[in-house]
């Protein structure tokens, strides 16, 4: 099961694919704010149709220079082993860390 609730368009105002989302978050760091909200991967719970979800991870988050957020729930293992390896490449760039420090710090640490 994959559900996109929500997920960034691309230039000419089309949603963007699972594809085209990954291949962003190789480009462009991911906003570290969402480290407070399950750090962008948590399981699911939702209050209805609990039965449904079993299994389900959700992925939630947005991008520091771009506006691309996305809210993706699914239980497709291949799909969640793919955006957990993206997302954790996303968070060890270098430029991540260097946004991470300025928001948890107010200065880049060297």
């Amino acid at each position: 099961m994959l559900e996109i609730i929500e997920i960034g368009k691309n230039e000419h105002g089309r949603e963007l694919t699972i594809r085209e989302l990954i291949k962003k978050l190789e480009e462009h760091p991911l906003d570290p704010d969402f480290e407070q909200n399950g750090n962008f991967i948590f399981p699911y719970q939702p209050i209805r149709d609990a039965k449904r979800y079993a299994g389900c991870k959700a992925f939630f988050g947005d991008f520091a220079m771009i506006s691309c957020r996305f809210f993706i729930v699914t239980d497709e293992k291949v799909l969640i082993e793919e955006l957990i390896i993206a997302i954790k490449r996303n968070q060890e760039r270098i430029d991540y860390g260097r946004l991470r420090d300025l928001q948890m710090n107010g200065r880049v640490s060297h």
